[in-house]
Order: C-alpha cells, then sequence, then structure tokens
C-alpha cells in the first residue's frame, strides 16, 4: 500500500544566546497522510498562501499553519 505524507517546514528564527543574532532554526513536521497522490497534490495546492505573512523576527509563511516549505514523500507500506 502507498502512502503520502506531507511534510512541511516552519522556519523558527530565535536567538541562540542572549543578544545574539537571529538565526534561522528549521523544523519539519507530519502535516497529513494521504493514500492518494492526487488529493495529496491537491492539499499542497489549496494550502498555498495568496500572499506570503511576515511575522516577527522574519518568519515568513507560504503555507497555512505557518509552514515556508511543503514537500510529499512517497512511502510503502507491506
Amino acid at each position: 500500500m502507498q502512502v503520502y505524507i506531507i511534510i512541511g517546514t516552519k522556519e523558527n528564527v530565535y536567538q541562540d544566546t542572549i543578544d545574539g543574532e537571529f538565526l534561522p532554526h528549521p523544523d519539519k513536521e507530519i502535516v497529513r497522510v494521504f493514500s492518494s497522490g492526487e488529493q495529496a497534490r491537491q492539499f499542497v495546492a489549496n494550502s498555498k498562501l495568496d500572499k506570503p505573512t511576515r511575522k516577527t523576527y522574519g518568519d515568513t509563511s507560504y503555507y497555512r499553519g505557518g509552514y515556508y516549505d511543503m514537500e510529499i514523500e512517497n512511502h510503502t507500506i507491506d
């Protein structure tokens, strides 16, 4: 059985040390899982924002949920 996993990447910009630079720390998480590749592609297309939203300290979201990137991974389950 094939499953399609949507992986979303958040930017998470913060300081490692007090008075240090604000640096991006990418964080990936599973957003959704589909049994159909077409449904997975449609979900990613529908999640794309018309206009990117910029948050405090440089976080910019291009997808709903605060993600700046989404990718589809294909896995086989026995």
